[in-house]
């Protein structure tokens, strides 16, 4: 070949590769984005709390933590607000729990730290900080609760239930009874998705004008779609929280799955129930092969809200985010699969 052919040819490719880069929203440089995520280890200063200084303590976790704190004693942890006046005896009997202290030791030993996560969680926020540069990162607050609560956002702060992380071989799990379908995903690797899913449901909440079941499997998975945008190098089986089996169940099937909801009147259906059994978690979706994982109309809802993206090059993340026409959404993406 023409040395000059060939150098034009090799041009012509670089040209064309770079400018996919450029229509893809979820390609994105970060080298230029100075931040490091920490997760506050408020587990470990409340296990730690000296009670002979509480009143002290708590004007510092006010200080420290605002609203996360109220929202913890109230909702979490339920022992009602730290103005009341036996408050600290209350907390004092939550902490010195003989079995909430076995918690947290254990939850100890399975964080001694949280480099891995915040390494992961740096990584995300950089990206969310390009996609959104008038933003504020999170504050991130990591708690024990003895499993009341896995996640929560108020303000600017997100919580991190860390004993809801303790690995798929947790005995505490066992004896609580939770099924091993949800014990699959309580594990570290999965705490970033995690956090990124709930954030984006703080920014962007459900617009339940219409509930149905199409417009909650959309929303949904505009939400797994906020997460390809901060982690696009993760896999899809740790975002969406499904086996590697599942996953390729769902990509096999995606055609009779979504033919099997046009067909039955499912899109459309307002039935709480019908609505639950499709998008919820559970071991598998009711209305599927007992191979599919629980919430595959939700894996569906992601692929919809992937070409409507994909189908939109011109729009960015917070473009995407913002469309609250879910039929509409469908619709654009003329998904077909």
């Amino acid at each position: 070949m023409n040395p000059y052919i060939r150098i034009l040819i090799i041009n012509l490719l670089l040209l064309v590769t770079l400018s996919g880069c450029k229509n893809d929203p979820l390609r994105v440089d970060i080298s230029d984005i100075s931040l490091e995520v920490v997760v506050h280890r408020f587990d470990r200063e409340l296990f730690t709390l000296d009670f002979d200084t509480v009143g002290d303590a708590v004007s510092e976790f006010y200080m420290d933590y605002g609203d996360f704190f109220d929202v913890f004693n109230v909702h979490v942890i339920n022992i009602g607000p730290a103005s009341q006046k036996y408050y600290g005896s209350y907390l004092s009997m939550f902490v010195n729990d003989p079995q909430n202290f076995d918690v947290y030791e254990y939850t100890q030993e399975v964080f001694p730290d949280l480099e891995q996560t915040e390494r992961v969680l740096t990584e995300g926020f950089k990206r969310y900080l390009v996609h959104y540069p008038d933003s504020a990162v999170p504050q991130l607050v990591g708690y024990v609760s003895r499993f009341n609560h896995k996640l929560f956002t108020i303000g600017n702060t997100i919580g991190i239930g860390l004993d809801q992380y303790l690995g798929r071989d947790c005995a505490f799990y066992d004896l609580l009874g939770t099924p091993q379908y949800m014990q699959r995903n309580m594990v570290p690797e999965k705490i970033p998705a995690d956090v990124a899913q709930v954030w984006a449901s703080a920014l962007y909440p459900y617009n339940d004008s219409i509930d149905n079941a199409l417009n909650r499997m959309i929303h949904k998975g505009m939400m797994l779609y906020f997460t390809d945008a901060m982690f696009p190098g993760m896999a899809d089986s740790l975002k969406v929280g499904f086996t590697t089996d599942q996953l390729k169940f769902c990509r096999a099937n995606e055609a009779q799955m979504w033919t099997y909801l046009v067909e039955n009147d499912l899109l459309f259906s307002t039935d709480p129930l019908e609505i639950r059994k499709l998008t919820e978690e559970a071991p598998t979706t009711f209305y599927f092969p007992k191979a599919s994982p629980g919430r595959a109309a939700v894996w569906l809802g992601w692929q919809i809200v992937r070409e409507y993206a994909r189908r939109n090059p011109e729009l960015g993340v917070p473009e995407i985010m913002m469309q609250s026409n879910y039929l509409e959404i469908l619709q654009q993406s003329r998904y077909n699969p």
